[in-house]
């Protein structure tokens, strides 16, 4: 594919990952995991409409469910932080350790009530559709410092 084809390609998964017959309320549930496919594919999680996340993985079903704890996910911990850093009892959450159950049960609250995710299975070019998506829309919740920009 030339550059230009590789562009049109991202551009058409886009629109399709973009629809809005593909946004998906988040209900923190195992059940809710289940509706998603366990295909690799690429996610977006919007807060207020607005691009917040863009995740690739290699199971959209697995990755879902990933979101159903703080220690599996980024941005769990990084929308903790940001809401309730100033919470009298808060302790940073890691890949180790989760919230506080009282910022636990709040994050699950904001989560579910503030975002969305829509997802696209991609069998060819997902970490690229990522990459384009992140450079183009600048998602806050991304970690910055593990991407490079092309």
């Amino acid at each position: 594919m030339t550059p230009q084809e590789i562009k049109i390609y991202l551009q058409e998964l886009e629109k399709k990952l973009l629809s809005d017959n593909n946004r998906k309320s988040i209900k923190l549930t195992r059940d809710w995991t289940k509706q998603f496919p366990t295909d690799a594919g690429v996610y977006l999680i919007r807060e207020s409409g607005e691009i917040s996340y863009v995740g690739e993985t290699g199971s959209i079903r697995a990755r879902m469910a990933d979101l159903l704890n703080t220690q599996n996910h980024v941005i769990r911990r990084t929308i903790g932080h940001t809401k309730y850093k100033d919470h009298i009892s808060f302790e940073k959450a890691t890949s180790q350790k989760k919230f506080i159950p009282e910022i636990e049960i709040k994050l699950n609250n904001w989560i579910e009530s503030q975002l969305e995710v829509s997802i696209l299975t991609v069998e060819l070019g997902r970490k690229e559709l990522e990459e384009f998506l992140y450079d183009k829309h600048k998602p806050k919740y991304n970690n910055k410092g593990k991407r490079t920009s092309k």
